[in-house]
């Protein structure tokens, strides 16, 4: 990725790739959302170009063998996040790892969820933003900035399968996404070199009773400087 470079343009390399390597479909239409457009859940324009200082937040899977892919990652167009950039994202980043830690057999996605939520307020307390100390901020005021829930069930639709309830607890085969994310409005709330900024790391994880086994593998990595890393070989 290089400043100027289109969404749609990602969009339509991610879908090539994937294709050319055995995909058969799409699992979802993909989200490539540079700068302040990542604050946008659902964003599906990918009609902007990515300029220098942008992040760009890309949620793309397809469907190989009958089975669905999710996941997301967030990078610095440019190739380096900017201070304030690399701290939200460490905000979210732990938030992702603690969760992915608590994918084992017995715990619900509601609880799952519980953890996204104290660790991201954590987080919140931490950036100046929401309020308050974390405790206050997890009480209700977090979901203007994380208003989704961490996890759904996949398989062979993206949501596989919605009926099944968030309290059931989890065996092993099971598998999931753990995607926890802060969305940081242009809003006088909002401490100015935060806002615009959308963050969301997405993986799909295998529960099991030797542990959880992230499916996305090492290949695309989480970690801010190996995500400099990667985007430094490749310019």
């Amino acid at each position: 990725t290089r400043p100027g470079v289109g969404e749609h343009l990602l969009a339509a390399t991610f879908e090539f790739t994937t294709k050319a390597r055995g995909a058969k479909h799409l699992a979802y239409p993909p989200v490539v959302a540079a700068g302040a457009d990542a604050c946008t859940i659902h964003y599906s324009n990918n009609d902007k170009r990515a300029l220098a200082g942008d992040l760009v937040l890309m949620d793309a899977g397809c469907e190989l063998d009958g089975y669905c892919s999710d996941i997301t990652r967030t990078w610095p167009a440019n190739g380096r996040f900017s201070p304030p950039q690399r701290a939200v994202y460490e905000a979210v980043l732990r938030a992702h790892l603690s969760c992915i830690a608590a994918c084992v057999p017995g715990v619900s996605l509601r609880q799952l969820h519980q953890i996204s939520v104290l660790e991201l307020s954590r987080g919140l307390a931490e950036l100046g933003i929401g309020g308050g100390d974390a405790a206050a901020i997890a009480k209700g005021p977090y979901r203007k900035f994380y208003p989704h829930s961490v996890s759904h069930w996949l398989g062979l639709d993206t949501h596989d399968c919605p009926t099944v309830d968030h309290n059931a607890p989890m065996e092993p085969g099971v598998v999931l996404t753990i995607e926890p994310g802060l969305y940081l409005p242009d809003d006088p709330s909002v401490p100015r070199e935060f806002r615009g900024i959308g963050v969301r790391i997405e993986d799909d994880i295998l529960v099991s009773e030797q542990g959880p086994e992230n499916l996305s593998g090492p290949g695309v990595p989480v970690m801010p400087d190996e995500v400099e890393a990667l985007l430094a070989q490749a310019a």
